[in-house]
């Protein structure tokens, strides 16, 4: 690579405006695995992202950056209502203050948006402070989880320009195949509206997500062959399959690969 085309990517990384990533959808649908992914190719590149855990009952992002540690996750001081929403304050408006990315998860927390949204207005502070905010809203291949995403985006809580509406093939029950599985989502007449400022994006199945975490190890380092925490790889196997989903991924998010952290 030649020194101007060094300099065009580093031009490129000044320019590039902080994002404030949103999770929402029912637990257990993938969104955590999703923003997971997303630290991890942001991290890879040098792009600085703050991880914001505000799921109280399920922290699953606070378990794999354990706060406290360098590049840990940060999570409310308690599960009260109000507390979490001012929380949520504090972590956007610190995010904003330094212009650095940020991944909120916020898992159950609908809660917390429903009576606080107003006076949280995270979209118009993200225009007002030079934030990108960026939607995303994960389930499987269920009625409850579309219900539950539509009510959320219905709402208005972070409604967003940029919002990908993520369908887990994980969760697509034993011996079914993927394909066609969310074909309900695609023929409801309220996605219609979702559509509109929605991209829609599979995240493919992972075999070996459940070894590749016992084993305490990042996708990019599980498809590296580095070792875990048994003190040997995975198997060649595993490694395949792990970079064979990277590969997937990031093909499935190439459309909106400029609004991610």
């Amino acid at each position: 690579m030649n020194i101007h085309a060094i300099e065009e990517i580093k031009d490129a990384a000044q320019e590039r405006l902080p994002v404030l990533a949103v999770r929402f959808g029912r637990g257990r649908t993938g969104g955590t695995t999703v923003l997971d992914f997303l630290i991890q190719r942001a991290r890879r590149a040098e792009r600085v992202v703050g991880i914001a855990d505000g799921d109280t009952h399920n922290a699953t992002l606070a378990h794999l950056y354990p706060p406290g540690e360098p590049g840990g996750a940060i999570q409310p001081r308690g599960s009260d209502v109000g507390d979490v929403a001012e929380w949520v304050t504090e972590v956007t408006s610190q995010m904003a203050a330094e212009q650095q990315s940020m991944v909120l998860d916020m898992g159950g927390g609908d809660k917390v948006l429903s009576e606080h949204a107003k006076d949280l207005n995270l979209r118009e502070f993200c225009e007002a402070a030079g934030v990108q905010p960026l939607a995303i809203y994960s389930m499987g291949p269920t009625m409850e989880d579309f219900d539950h995403v539509m009510r959320i985006y219905e709402k208005g809580y972070f409604r967003s320009d940029r919002s990908v509406m993520v369908l887990n093939e994980s969760l697509v029950p034993a011996g079914k195949a993927p394909g066609g599985m969310f074909d309900f989502v695609y023929a409801q007449p309220r996605f219609e509206e979702l559509a509109e400022s929605a991209r829609t994006v599979t995240m493919p199945r992972l075999a070996c997500m459940k070894a590749m975490r016992d084993e305490g190890l990042t996708f990019y380092e599980a498809a590296e062959g580095k070792r875990g925490k048994s003190g040997r790889p995975m198997s060649l196997g595993h490694q395949f399959m792990v970079k064979t989903w990277i590969n997937r991924m990031e093909e499935n998010l190439s459309e909106v690969k400029d609004w991610l952290p």
